[in-house]
């Protein structure tokens, strides 16, 4: 008998909180390691009906981007990779979500970046959802997914002499989401 893990979510629009939201990736560097960065102050939106999860929309500045190397920010700004100049922004749109027995999400959608739109798949959890000690409700998804940065038109990279790259093509995204209840 397998049982039913349901989180129980007042129906309504919330709101990204953008100092409990952490959107990051990670993507091989020289063949031996992930490299990460985050970007912050995300922004969107979360539509629930029904304890169910409808819709999820969200932005980033790509000038939010953070790493720990200001060098390595600037050339992740630059036109080999985001090309923030030309393209500020990255955005998600879902276009479905399936919720399965057990409560993982199955969020397929959209994502824009470098000005080009093709489908993204995430699996996602609802990590929980309460009104808070303020009387707003939040609720929080951690979601995680993979992409292959030259389908966004991200080429630049330099072969190695081991045969590895200096950057990785496929970039692991991790998303972890806290949004407020709109009253």
């Amino acid at each position: 008998m397998s049982s039913t893990t349901v989180t129980k979510l007042p129906t309504g629009t919330w709101s990204v909180d953008p100092i409990h939201s952490s959107i990051g990736f990670g993507v091989k560097h020289l063949g031996v390691s992930t490299f990460r960065g985050n970007f912050k102050a995300a922004a969107g939106s979360v539509v629930t009906e029904g304890d169910a999860i409808r819709s999820i929309e969200g932005t980033v500045r790509v000038e939010n981007l953070v790493t720990e190397e200001p060098g390595l920010t600037g050339h992740l700004h630059s036109e080999d990779f985001f090309d923030v100049a030309k393209y500020p922004e990255l955005t998600f749109k879902s276009t479905s979500i399936e919720q399965s027995e057990d409560g993982r999400l199955r969020v397929s959608g959209e994502l824009t970046l470098r000005g080009v739109t093709r489908p993204v798949e995430l699996d996602a959890e609802i990590e929980g959802a309460a009104e808070g000690p303020d009387g707003n409700w939040r609720v929080g998804i951690a979601a995680n997914g993979a992409i292959d940065r030259s389908d966004w038109g991200m080429t630049w990279n330099n072969p190695l002499a081991n045969g590895a790259l200096a950057v990785g093509e496929r970039v692991t995204l991790n998303l972890h989401v806290e949004a407020v209840l709109k009253v």
